[in-house]
C-alpha cells in the first residue's frame, strides 16, 4: 500500500492506518535524509520536525497533487532550513573567532590611557557634570538613559556632550 492510499483511509477516520503512514513517511524520509545529512543526531532533528509539521497540518489541507509530493515539499523545506541554519552558525562561529584575534592582538597604549585619565580628571575638578557625561556616554548608556541620570532635555544633554568633548579634545592635544 503506498502512501497516498494510506492517507486516503486516515482521512476516512482509521487510526490505526495513522500509526502505519507515519511509519512509512519515518523510514522513507530517513532514507533521503541520510544521503543528505551525515550527522545522525542533525537527521533524526530534521525529521522529528518534518513529521511535527505534516502531522499538525495534514487533516486540514486539500492537495492539489497528493499528500505524498506535500509531505516532500515539507521534507525537502526542513532540509533546507536546516541548511541555513547551520551556515548561519558557522558564519557566526568564524566571526566570533576572528573578533577573538582581533582582540587578542589589540594592545592599548598606555601613554594615551595616563593622558585620558589626566584630562578626565581636569574635567572633572573644572565641571563635574562634563566629566558625568563623558563617562556615561564612553559606558555605553544611550541619550534617553543619560537624560534622564543627569536629569537634562535631550538638547540640553546633546550641548553638554559636544561642550565635554571639545574640552577633552582641547585638553588631550595641549598634554602631548
Amino acid at each position: 500500500m503506498n502512501i497516498n492510499e494510506l492517507y486516503d483511509i486516515v482521512r476516512d477516520g482509521n487510526k490505526s492506518a495513522e500509526k502505519q503512514l507515519f511509519d512509512k513517511l519515518r523510514e522513507r524520509f530517513q532514507l533521503i535524509l541520510q544521503h543528505k545529512i551525515m550527522n545522525e543526531t542533525d537527521i533524526e532533528d530534521v525529521l522529528q520536525n518534518t513529521l511535527i509539521v505534516i502531522a499538525r497540518k495534514y487533516l486540514n489541507i486539500d492537495f492539489e497533487l497528493s499528500f505524498s509530493a506535500w509531505a516532500h515539499k515539507v521534507l525537502e523545506f526542513n532540509t533546507l532550513n536546516y541548511y541555513r541554519t547551520k551556515g548561519r552558525h558557522k558564519d557566526k562561529l568564524e566571526e566570533l573567532a576572528e573578533q577573538k584575534n582581533d582582540s587578542a592582538v589589540f594592545m592599548p597604549n598606555p601613554e594615551l590611557k595616563r593622558r585620558l585619565l589626566n584630562c578626565l580628571k581636569k574635567i572633572n575638578e573644572a565641571n563635574i557634570r562634563h566629566a558625568r557625561i563623558l563617562n556615561f556616554s564612553y559606558q555605553g548608556y544611550d541619550m534617553e538613559q543619560i537624560c534622564k541620570k543627569l536629569k537634562l532635555t535631550r538638547n540640553g544633554a546633546y550641548i553638554l556632550l559636544s561642550r565635554a568633548r571639545a574640552k577633552l579634545k582641547t585638553c588631550l592635544e595641549m598634554d602631548k
